[in-house]
């Protein structure tokens, strides 16, 4: 039996090798419940938003206005917007095929809004409103692949080089009259 003194002389002034483990034990035991306890309520930062969602939104927003632009085109123009949107919306869908893969959640229905042909004939862009959606879409995933990897990387790539494709081949920009 080990004893140590206590300062005070007082009652437990002789304390045994067994109490000092068990007292010990069970500080450790309670030390470690609340250690886990404590970090459990701790929340870190919410995650990042996942870069492909944006480049999700511009897909869908190039669908829209090509699909919009090609209402006021004449036959051979509005054929050509009409793969143009349908190209973009295949964009859209992939992209959010693989946002739902990486998070593990079910791909969401999508069901794109009606727009009246009156509204849209109204406010139809042009050719090169196209061009410039297309451009920006392309240059914004260009700067994000490098930041990817493998697949993602891989299927964004593939994505800013078709928009490359479609506004600089099968929509060049019009010259302007001389």
């Amino acid at each position: 039996m080990i004893r140590v003194l206590m300062q005070d002389g007082g009652p437990g002034a002789a304390i045994s090798r067994r109490r000092v483990l068990a007292d010990g034990g069970r500080g450790l035991v309670l030390f470690a419940l609340l250690g886990g306890v404590l970090t459990a309520c701790g929340s870190g930062p919410p995650p990042a938003p996942d870069p492909l969602e944006e480049q999700a939104r511009s897909a869908r927003h190039d669908s829209e206005l090509a699909t919009a632009a090609a209402m006021g085109a004449p036959a051979a123009l509005a054929r050509t917007l009409t793969e143009v949107a349908a190209e973009r919306s295949r964009h859209a869908t992939a992209l959010i095929e693989e946002i739902a893969r990486a998070a593990r959640t079910p791909v969401p229905s999508t069901t794109s809004p009606t727009t009246t042909t009156s509204a849209a004939a109204a406010l139809a862009p042009s050719v090169d409103d196209v061009v410039a959606a297309l451009r920006s879409s392309a240059e914004s995933a260009t700067t994000v692949v490098p930041t990817l990897s493998g697949y993602r990387a891989g299927l964004l790539g593939s994505i800013a080089a078709s928009c490359t494709a479609l506004y600089s081949v099968a929509l060049p920009a019009r010259k302007p009259a001389s």
